[in-house]
């Protein structure tokens, strides 16, 4: 998990003030990116990119914000593209000076534009600023798994990975209440709305272009569609989710760092840790399991420590307490931004 943060001012700013704007937003999604940080700002000092890592694809030379050979195109991304290495050959692998999936989303901007988000296999949200057009594109994946935040306000254009990250840019702080009478009706909100007034989301399957003093208008570049097949077997349906789920565990193993998977005990998680186990047989593997210790009913563990022995996997089990919550919900409310229906 990383986080990004931007600014496109209204006016022109001495680079201090950028530099000042962007430090302060990355400060409060440091958490998301515990490995490293780095920001840029523009020569003129109207735009400014900010990026906290996390460290999983190319540890050594991954680090953003990432500028394109003639420096006219500037990357911060947060996630991961499943597919980069298939996308690198396309592209020519020849081209590339790192090994990071952030470089292969920059070339086939460069190679593609707006089209490159189909090409996308992952989970994503990432800002490329067009120098040459003076245009930012903003983009986020097709189940909106990785978030992304924006407000236009009296001194510019902000967005970050986390909505407090602009809080402290907004001329004024209100909630909104269409927004929290959708919250209330179906647990979350409809559209690109959030529970702060002027907040907004760049919605899943979305990407947007905008240039100085303007607002996003995202579109969509992919939906959900299908057909209902009356032509194959039910053997024929289950050996081919079998196929695909073993091949989407095969590319989210895609990793630079040590692999391992939560396992609560249940069908899904015990699914997918025997595949990602089965696909790394030679490796470590290391699973964590969530205890309640406040009831049998409630603990699971054995279930995970049984697929743990039978798979071989380093089994940690962490015991969770009613005092658990009550030390930890302020800080779970502070890293939610916004309630949020069934948080796990």
């Amino acid at each position: 998990m990383c986080g990004i943060f931007g600014i496109i001012a209204k006016n022109s700013s001495p680079l201090e003030l950028i530099h000042s704007r962007v430090n302060k937003g990355i400060n409060l999604i440091r958490h998301r990116g515990p490995d490293g940080s780095g920001s840029w700002v523009s020569e003129n000092g109207k735009v400014g990119l900010g990026h906290v890592r996390l460290s999983i694809i190319d540890l050594e030379s991954g680090d953003q914000p990432m500028h394109s050979d003639d420096g006219r195109y500037t990357i911060i991304h947060n996630g991961e593209i499943y597919n980069y290495i298939e996308l690198r050959e396309e592209l020519g692998k020849e081209q590339f000076w790192t090994a990071s999936d952030t470089e292969v989303i920059l070339r086939a901007y460069q190679r593609w534009g707006e089209d490159c988000v189909s090409r996308l296999r992952g989970m994503f949200a990432f800002a490329i600023w067009d120098a040459s057009k003076e245009i930012l594109f903003l983009a986020r994946d097709r189940f909106g798994i990785k978030p992304l935040y924006w407000t236009f306000t009296s001194s510019g254009f902000y967005f970050a990975s986390e909505a407090k990250a602009l809080l402290p840019f907004l001329d004024q702080r209100n909630v909104n209440s269409e927004a929290l009478s959708n919250y209330f009706t179906f647990q979350f909100c409809l559209g690109d709305k959030t529970l702060m007034d002027g907040v907004h989301q760049i919605p899943a399957a979305h990407y947007a272009t905008l240039s100085y003093d303007q607002k996003p208008r995202p579109r969509q570049y992919w939906e959900v569609h299908f057909e209902i097949d009356y032509d194959h077997t039910e053997k024929w349906f289950y050996e081919r989710v079998k196929e695909l789920v073993s091949d989407s565990v095969r590319v989210h193993l895609r990793a630079d760092v040590e692999l391992g998977s939560h396992v609560s005990g249940g069908l899904d998680s015990s699914i997918l840790a025997a595949i990602a186990r089965e696909q790394r047989p030679n490796d470590r593997f290391q699973a964590f399991n969530g205890r309640f210790t406040d009831g049998q009913n409630f603990d699971e563990s054995n279930y995970a420590k049984e697929l743990a022995d039978d798979r071989d996997m380093q089994l940690h089990v962490v015991d969770i307490t009613e005092q658990d919550f009550v030390d930890h919900i302020e800080k779970v409310i502070w890293f939610l931004d916004q309630p949020t229906a069934g948080p796990g």
